[in-house]
């Protein structure tokens, strides 16, 4: 039931991939019954190459605590993970800010 529109789960996944749409640079998979999500970032636009970089110099930033791609053995600095515990409109403020940070961030 916490998967249903009404649902817990479903609100936040919904204010999270909502607030990504808004974002050019990052493109999602959406999820079915997951409390995270995978999300996809432009890593050459922003000369990423060091996504555990990226991670810190966004929680500097924007006090946004995200998880590399690499701490799950992605191959490429191109991935993050995001907890969709929070409550659904921290979520999607939270979304809106990694995109803004992607506005300016090159490494």
């Amino acid at each position: 039931a916490m998967m249903v529109p009404g649902g817990r789960l479903y609100d936040q996944r919904e204010a999270c991939c909502s607030a990504m749409d808004k974002i050019d640079d990052i493109s999602y998979v959406k999820n079915s019954g997951a409390f995270y999500i995978f999300p996809k970032f432009n890593a050459e636009k922003h000369n990423i190459t060091d996504d555990r970089k990226f991670a810190f110099d966004l929680l500097k930033a924007k006090h946004i605590l995200i998880v590399p791609g690499s701490g799950f053995d992605w191959p490429e600095p191109n991935h993050f993970r995001v907890v969709m515990l929070p409550e659904a409109e921290k979520l999607h403020d939270a979304m809106l800010e990694i995109g803004d940070f992607l506005d300016t961030y090159r490494q």
